[in-house]
């Protein structure tokens, strides 16, 4: 009889036990069941505009939930909870909400990465649990991702390149504890590694993404300026190519596949693409400037200044108030009034009828330019480069009423 006793005494010392390191899971879900009670209230209130009343419920909802937070650190900690499912499940739910409502950041500013952990731990611990909980866990991560992409454009709004990119990737992780490829997330952060030029950070995302099977074209133009900005020339084309091969009609790698090729000064391989690009786009009138800038470059092989000005004029036909159409027009006819009058001044003393001829071909050539300078400081008024051209056409010209007309209005 005393052996049963003791049995019974045992057991309940046992169970009391139990109970005991069970208690602080259970009070965190009571305090969390009244924080939502309270939010709920709150929410109900600002559709009515009571304001006042709500954030008392606010208010309330923050003591209710410091108190959950506390409870299930413990339950968290504790030797015979800590390894059950439930209450990392417990753990995520509280600390979402925490990371969710901007009331109740500053109880935990780190929530929304202890909110992902504790779910990928529920995975790990209890794979049965998490498939018979599956609806409502899954939830959750959405909820997680969402917020990671929020706090994602924040910090890109707010110039904070580096977190915006880890939050993209915290977005992709978290997916994955379900399962799921959130490639789109690792897309954006790859962008967004791109436009501030961590070259590296993009080259690897886009290798994951490749990994992955993700086919876009995105990801072949980051990976080529990714590694033309690290200098990588070779890799830079070979993922250009590799991006033209899957996606022949992608503006952005044919673009890119321009830009490489004017980059390496090979000018002479894209040419034929570029011309492509400026008939397939007959309103875009940056292509005939690429060609205009080409043609026109006398280091090019290509080099050709009827080319170069029919280009550029096509630029003022597509865009009649494109200035550096107007400026690069105007610099043709000033290179050759300049190089001419190099010339004359080179001419013997006695060749006067020659230099007379040569300076009228100068003017002659002078006059052409004067209308694309006059149209470019009409454009750009404010820039002094620009004024002082055309100050000096005009007193070439002898136009000096124009010339103290321009200085005058200084």
């Amino acid at each position: 009889m005393k052996k049963v006793t003791f049995l019974v005494v045992m057991l309940a010392f046992f169970a009391n036990i139990s109970m005991a390191q069970n208690k602080e899971r259970v009070n965190a879900f009571n305090y969390n069941k009244n924080a939502q009670s309270y939010i709920t209230t709150a929410e109900q209130l600002m559709v009515q505009n009571r304001v006042d009343k709500a954030q008392k419920q606010m208010a309330n909802a923050k003591i209710e939930l410091t108190r959950a937070k506390t409870s299930i650190d413990l339950a968290a900690e504790n030797e015979e909870t800590k390894n059950d499912a439930k209450t990392w499940h417990y753990y995520g739910v509280i600390y979402l909400k925490i990371a969710t409502y901007p009331e109740f950041n500053d109880i935990d500013t780190e929530a929304l990465t202890k909110c992902a952990d504790a779910f990928k731990k529920l995975v790990e611990l209890d794979e049965t649990y998490f498939k018979n909980n599956y609806g409502e866990i899954i939830t959750y991560i959405q909820s997680i991702t969402t917020n990671y992409f929020n706090q994602g454009a924040l910090a890109y709004e707010a110039g904070d390149y580096a977190k915006a990119i880890e939050c993209y990737k915290q977005a992709y992780n978290t997916m994955a504890i379900i399962g799921q490829k959130d490639n789109e997330a690792l897309l954006v952060a790859a962008q967004i590694a791109v436009m501030s030029k961590e070259y590296n950070s993009a080259i690897e995302l886009c290798n994951t993404l490749i990994e992955n099977g993700f086919e876009n074209p995105q990801v072949y133009q980051y990976m080529a300026i990714a590694q033309g900005g690290l200098e990588n020339n070779d890799a830079m084309i070979q993922y250009i190519q590799t991006g033209r091969e899957k996606f022949p009609e992608d503006e952005n790698l044919i673009n890119e596949q321009i830009n490489a090729y004017l980059k390496l000064k090979r000018e002479a391989e894209i040419i034929d693409q570029i011309r492509e690009m400026a008939e397939k786009n007959p309103t875009n009138s940056v292509y005939y400037f690429i060609l205009g800038t080409i043609y026109g470059n006398q280091e090019s092989e290509l080099f050709n200044v009827e080319e170069a000005m029919n280009c550029y004029n096509k630029v003022i036909e597509i865009n009649p108030n494109d200035e550096n159409a107007y400026i690069n027009i105007a610099s043709i006819y000033i290179d050759k009034s300049n190089a001419l009058k190099h010339e004359a001044d080179e001419l013997p003393l006695n060749e006067t009828k020659k230099y007379d001829a040569m300076m009228a071909e100068i003017d002659a050539v002078r006059q052409q330019a004067l209308p694309y300078v006059e149209k470019a400081h009409e454009l750009l008024p404010d820039d002094e480069a620009i004024k002082q051209i055309l100050k000096s056409l005009y007193v070439n010209l002898k136009m000096m009423d124009k010339a103290k007309a321009l200085e005058a209005a200084e």
